[in-house]
């Protein structure tokens, strides 16, 4: 590990090392100068965190189960060529990125062993004015943000809040035209008529004035009809990706393509990064919204898991399992498929733990015991699983 450490220190690049739980181990003063993080504020943080990284088609590049994960757990290098890390004030920035590989005595140590070193070369900014048909990006999931191109939009600086809730409001009800009053009665609950209408064409002309300060046109919010929408084709939506490749997927399972649906699935379960607009958590008029992709995302999950295990691959299925219980520990579907999973890989101790776990948090959670499928599915397994050894142990 030490030197590592001392590798990423020298590096005449941005560097940084990361174990085999993808944590951040080592951390240099060029990656600083070039995110706007400190060693301090990097070193144990999960690199996908940190960086963010999104590729050039606006699709997430750093995730839990990125590309780069799978090619350090297989020994192998990552490079990207083109892609647009996440300063810490919000900016986007264009890079590309290469990788170092640690070698095989290093994963010998006590605890997660060193797996690369990251290097990240940045590049030119791409100037707005010179943008192609440029489109405005919004990321709802998880994070609310902006970009067009490779360039973001620091709207944590915007001195009128509500400008940017309007926006929301508008990608919430996308395809929809919004009427002038419903937008008051959201942004401005407590204004009378005219106070309300002057504040809405006051916001609405800050709005344009920041996006046509990047590059795009005025009429990417269109008003007609004293109702407002957003233009689509200068959209693209996180969330609409989403449900896109959901759907693909969804339609691929249908045809009994279940490889070719788990492809999509998996794209889509890389943009899923939180919920839709989080920051919005009070606000009536997203929640119905936020949780439908909620839940399409869990419908996601289960066929994923279904998936999975179609194809005789229980550790992933596991692994979908897991990554669903982290979000809602309650839901119990996924209990019993990960004691199935665990049992179909011969864990039958961590079946009967897993098992506990679900007990004691539905009891914490909502002060009940398990289902009674639930209840019936452990036995079933747990009995097996007895049969099993018994006859393991009489060979």
């Amino acid at each position: 590990m030490p030197e590592f450490r001392s590798l990423v220190d020298l590096a005449s690049d941005a560097a940084l090392a990361v174990d085999s739980n993808s944590q951040v181990v080592a951390w240099n003063k060029r990656a600083g100068s070039l995110l706007g993080y400190t060693s301090e504020q990097t070193v144990g943080r999960p690199c996908y965190d940190v960086l963010q990284a999104i590729l050039p088609s606006g699709e997430p590049l750093c995730t839990p189960e990125c590309e780069g994960k799978l090619c350090f757990a297989h020994r192998s290098p990552f490079a990207v060529r083109a892609c647009s890390l996440r300063h810490k004030d919000g900016r986007w920035l264009q890079a590309s990125i290469s990788t170092l590989i640690a070698p095989a005595l290093n994963r010998d140590c006590a605890g997660p062993a060193t797996v690369a070193v990251v290097l990240l070369r940045p590049k030119k900014e791409v100037v707005a004015d010179a943008l192609t048909d440029p489109q405005l990006r919004v990321y709802t999931f998880g994070r609310f943000g902006l970009s067009v191109g490779d360039r973001s939009m620091p709207v944590d600086r915007w001195h009128r809040k509500h400008a940017l809730t309007l926006l929301k409001l508008l990608i919430t009800h996308r395809g929809e035209m919004v009427h002038r009053e419903h937008v008051i009665e959201c942004l401005w609950p407590d204004a009378n008529e005219v106070r309300g209408r002057e504040r809405l064409k006051v916001t609405t002309y800050f709005l344009r004035q920041q996006l046509h300060a990047i590059g795009l046109s005025d009429n990417v919010i269109a008003v007609g009809n004293a109702a407002f929408s957003l233009r689509r084709d200068a959209v693209w939506l996180d969330c609409e990706a989403f449900e896109t490749f959901f759907n693909e997927g969804r339609l691929l399972v249908h045809r009994g393509r279940i490889e070719d649906a788990l492809v999509y699935f998996e794209k889509a379960e890389r943009i899923y990064k939180g919920d839709y607009l989080p920051e919005e958590r009070y606000s009536d008029w997203c929640a119905e919204e936020r949780e439908r992709l909620r839940e399409l995302y869990f419908d996601m999950l289960d066929h994923m898991v279904d998936g999975y295990v179609e194809c005789g691959d229980h550790g992933r299925a596991a692994q979908v399992c897991r990554r669903a219980l982290t979000r809602e520990p309650c839901r119990e579907g996924f209990h019993r498929a990960l004691m199935l999973c665990l049992a179909r890989l011969g864990q039958r101790d961590r079946l009967i733990a897993h098992y506990d776990r679900c007990r004691r948090v539905l009891q914490a959670e909502l002060g009940v015991a398990p289902t009674p499928e639930t209840e019936r599915l452990f036995q079933e397994l747990s009995a097996a699983g007895k049969s099993a050894g018994a006859v393991q142990s009489q060979r």
